[in-house]
């Protein structure tokens, strides 16, 4: 009587998981790995970027896009005169 072989781990459910999530998450990583804190770096630099530019644009186009949102409401252009102050504001000291 012969033993039936077991089936190679990529083909059981959980070797299967295992390689879908490889895919998406990656590898594990060494945090001890230069080039590894690199890349983070890297990647946090072009985030801070990216974000200063995109508060820039809607510093820039913003209010006056809810200026013609109010269109007949004008009681409520102070307080949102004063919020986009203050959003600007928060913008540039960050």
């Amino acid at each position: 009587m012969s033993i039936p072989h077991p089936l190679p781990p990529a083909a059981t459910p959980q070797g299967w998981l295992h390689r879908i999530r490889r895919r998406l998450v990656g590898s594990p990583r060494d945090p001890g790995d230069p080039r590894w804190a690199h890349r983070l770096s890297l990647t946090a630099l072009l985030a801070w970027i990216g974000l200063g530019a995109d508060g820039l644009s809607s510093s820039a186009y913003g209010p006056e896009e809810a200026f013609k949102a109010l269109a007949g409401h004008t009681h409520l252009a102070v307080p949102l005169a004063v919020a986009t102050a203050a959003t600007v504001f928060l913008l540039a000291g960050a």
